[in-house]
C-alpha cells in the first residue's frame, strides 16, 4: 500500500479547535504496528486507486453537521439531551429501497418520541445507516465442510455472502459510497438548527435530570437523523476523510476487536473532529479504559471536548452491575466528559441448535435497565441507548410470544448479514419498557 494512500485526504485540518494531535493525519494509522481487521486484496493498486476515486467524490455528510452532531453529542454528556441510536448489525445494499428505508426511519422516529415524552429531553436521532456495511469477524477465513478455506464475509462493502463472491474486491467500497448516497436521499433529512446549543452546566444525576430543576434548555434537532457507522475499514474511512472531518458519517465507532491503544483504529480517530465511540465489553478494567479515554482525547479539561467521546458499554445482562460500577468510579476520577450508552444487543447473543445466532429480548431490556439504574446509583448519567433493529417484521430475536417463543420460529423471516436484530415491534417493546420502568421510578422517587 502506498504511504501517502489516499493522496487527496493527506493534509490536516489547521482550523481544528481541538487539543494539537501530535503528528496525525488521515493515513498516519498505516504507520502503527497492528492493524486489526485489515483486508487482504489481490491487487493493492487496485484499492489505491478506487480510494483515491472516493476521496475526489463530495462529502455524504458536510463538517458543519458533522459539528452540530459533536455539540449534541456534549448535551448528552451533560444530561441535556438523550441519544436514540439504531440500525442493522450489517446494512445490505439490496436494502436500499423506498420501504425498507422508510421503515427504519420511522422505527427511529417512533422510539425518539417515546424517549423524549419520558425523560422530558431533546432525543438525538442517530441511524446506524447509509454506511454500515463493514463488518468486524473473529476469523478473516471460513473453512468449508469439505476442508476449503474461503474468505469470511465481511461486509458488502468488502466481498459478498455467497461463496461464489467471497473474493475482496475494492470496487464495492465504490458501491458502498453510492449505495450510502442513495440512503441519504431517501432519509429525506430536513434542515437541522443553524445555531448549535451552548454548553451547560454537568447534570449529577439521573433523578435532577429528569426533575428539570438544573437542567438548561436545550433546542434539539427537531426530527432529523444524524448517520453513524463503525470506523472498521481504514482505507475507506481514511478516503472520505477531509481535514479532521470523516465525512462519510456524523458519528462514527471502534469497536472491542479494534480498540487497542497501540493499533491503527485508535490511531485513526483520535485525530477527528467527529464525535467518536468506543464499544467496551465485561474484560475492560478502569485503568485500561482511562487510558484509551486519554489517547483519544488528550485534553479532556477543554469545553470543546466535553461528549467528544462516547463510551458504549455491551457488557451482558449479567456482568453490569459487577463490571460497571468501577469503570464509571475510574471516568469519575478524570477530567473526562464522556457520553455513556448502552448497547444492551452484544453481549447477550447466543448460539441456537438451528445454527443462527439469536438473542432474548427479555435480557435486552435487563441489560438496558440494569444499565440506567447502575449509572443512577453511582452518580452518573446514561446518555444514550444502541439497538441492532430494523423497521422489518424479522424473525431473528426471541421473545416469548406465539411467533417468536420457539428458535426453530427464526427461520420464517431470519434475513441478518450477520448478527440478529430486533423487529419493528420488538425494537418498539425494548424502548416502551424502558420508558416505563424510568417513569416508574422516577415517580416512586419523587412520592
Amino acid at each position: 500500500m502506498p504511504e501517502d494512500f489516499p493522496v487527496e485526504s493527506a493534509a490536516t485540518d489547521s482550523m481544528s479547535t481541538s487539543a494539537p494531535q501530535c503528528s496525525w493525519s488521515p493515513q498516519s494509522w498505516t504507520k502503527m504496528p497492528r492493524v486489526a481487521q485489515a483486508v487482504e486484496y489481490s491487487d493493492p493498486m487496485a484499492l489505491y486507486e478506487v480510494c483515491n476515486t472516493i476521496a475526489s467524490l463530495p462529502p455524504l455528510v458536510s463538517p458543519a453537521k458533522i459539528e452540530i452532531a459533536r455539540s449534541y453529542f456534549a448535551a448528552a454528556a451533560q444530561g441535556r439531551a438523550f441519544i436514540m441510536q439504531g440500525g442493522d448489525c450489517a446494512e445490505s445494499f439490496k436494502d436500499v429501497c423506498p420501504h425498507i428505508i422508510h421503515q427504519k426511519v420511522k422505527l427511529l422516529q417512533e422510539q425518539s418520541r417515546m424517549l423524549a415524552q419520558c425523560l422530558n429531553l431533546p432525543v438525538i436521532t442517530v441511524g446506524r445507516i447509509a454506511g454500515q456495511y463493514a463488518k468486524p469477524r473473529s476469523n478473516p477465513w471460513e473453512v468449508l465442510p469439505n476442508g476449503t478455506k474461503v474468505h469470511a464475509f465481511r461486509g458488502h462493502n468488502v466481498n459478498g455472502p455467497s461463496l461464489d463472491e467471497r473474493h475482496p474486491d475494492p470496487h464495492r467500497l465504490l458501491l458502498g459510497y453510492f449505495h450510502s448516497r442513495a440512503t441519504l436521499d431517501l432519509m429525506k433529512e430536513g434542515q437541522l438548527p443553524a445555531t448549535p446549543p451552548t454548553p451547560g452546566p454537568s447534570t449529577p444525576g439521573i433523578d435532577e435530570m429528569l426533575s428539570g430543576n438544573t437542567v438548561e434548555p436545550f433546542d434539539g434537532p427537531q426530527g432529523a437523523i444524524f448517520t453513524s457507522h463503525e470506523a472498521l475499514h481504514l482505507p475507506f474511512e481514511s478516503a472520505v476523510t477531509h481535514g479532521r472531518y470523516n465525512t462519510s458519517a456524523s458519528f462514527v465507532w471502534i469497536g472491542e476487536r479494534t480498540r487497542q491503544l497501540n493499533g491503527a483504529h485508535v490511531e485513526y480517530v483520535r485525530g477527528l473532529r467527529n464525535p467518536i465511540g468506543v464499544k467496551i465489553g465485561p474484560t475492560m478494567d478502569g485503568p485500561t479504559l482511562v487510558n484509551l479515554l486519554d489517547t483519544l482525547c488528550p485534553n479532556p479539561g477543554n469545553d470543546d471536548n466535553i461528549g467528544r467521546i462516547t463510551i458504549i458499554t455491551r457488557l451482558g445482562a449479567d456482568n453490569v452491575e459487577k463490571v460497571l460500577p468501577s469503570l464509571i468510579l475510574a471516568v469519575k476520577e478524570t477530567r473526562h466528559r464522556p457520553v455513556w450508552m448502552c448497547d444492551p444487543c452484544h453481549g447477550n447473543t447466543q448460539n441456537t441448535t438451528c445454527g443462527v445466532k439469536t438473542r432474548h429480548v427479555d435480557r435486552i431490556l435487563q441489560e438496558l435497565i440494569r444499565t440506567w439504574q447502575t449509572q443512577c446509583d453511582n452518580g452518573s448519567i446514561l446518555g444514550g441507548l444502541h439497538l441492532e433493529q430494523t423497521g422489518e417484521f424479522v424473525t431473528e430475536c426471541l421473545d416469548g410470544t406465539k411467533q417468536g417463543s420457539s428458535e426453530q420460529g427464526l427461520a420464517l423471516n431470519y434475513r441478518s448479514l450477520c448478527d440478529p436484530r430486533l423487529s419493528y415491534f420488538q425494537a418498539c417493546s425494548v424502548v416502551n419498557s424502558f420508558v416505563d420502568f424510568v417513569s416508574k421510578h422516577h415517580g416512586q422517587n419523587e412520592g
